[in-house]
């Protein structure tokens, strides 16, 4: 009898050991999924090109325009990945001597950012950005010519955000390339390294 009240007892032990650890662990996993979300939102604003080309090309840019779809996977309220797909629209007029010609860009680019969310309202952000399409051209009377891409496949991001309110995001960022590209201008063929300096207001949802 002894001993089987001191297996019995152990049992009883080890059970509320059990039932006591299992408790913590659900107690853990909800407060640790209690801090992991999903976020989406979509932003839109301007974005400034500059640019450097061979002194005989006078070149200046216009404001263009850049709208995204952002999603983000957000944990412990301050750490997020961010993950984008934009399309970017720049104007730049080109010359050599008298001819003057508009070149227009069009680049699909899908950053993939870290975004620290620690301080306040702002959110900094950093990474690197893939641009897989990116045109430019300018018109002729007859036909429509090949500029050349003015971003590399692989670029990098860095921003400031803001949020105005629970929706609402103000959001600055600079945009760099690790190369340069390689381009086309009346009879000329030169390279050339841009950035971009954008300024944009979404909605998170």
């Amino acid at each position: 009898m002894k001993l089987r009240s001191v297996i019995l007892m152990f049992v009883a032990v080890v059970c509320g050991i059990l039932e006591c650890q299992a408790q913590r662990f659900e107690e853990y996993l909800y407060s640790s999924q209690k801090y992991r979300r999903m976020e989406m939102g979509l932003t839109v604003g301007g974005a400034y090109l500059f640019t450097s080309m061979p002194e005989e090309i006078d070149a200046s840019a216009k404001l263009g325009l850049r709208a995204a779809l952002q999603m983000s996977y957000i944990w412990q309220e301050s750490c997020a990945l961010q993950m984008e797909i934009g399309y970017l629209y720049n104007k730049i007029e080109a010359g050599v001597e008298s001819n003057r010609l508009d070149v227009k860009s069009n680049v699909l680019e899908i950053p993939v950012l870290f975004s620290y969310r620690g301080l306040g309202r702002m959110r900094l952000n950093l990474g690197p950005q893939f641009s897989l399409g990116g045109t430019a051209r300018y018109q002729l009377p007859s036909e429509k010519i090949e500029f050349g891409r003015l971003r590399s496949t692989v670029g990098y991001v860095v921003g400031l955000g803001v949020d105005i309110s629970d929706h609402l995001l103000l959001e600055a960022r600079y945009t760099g390339s690790f190369a340069r590209s390689l381009n086309y201008f009346e009879g000329r063929e030169f390279e050339s390294r841009s950035k971009w300096v954008t300024l944009s207001i979404g909605y998170m949802f």
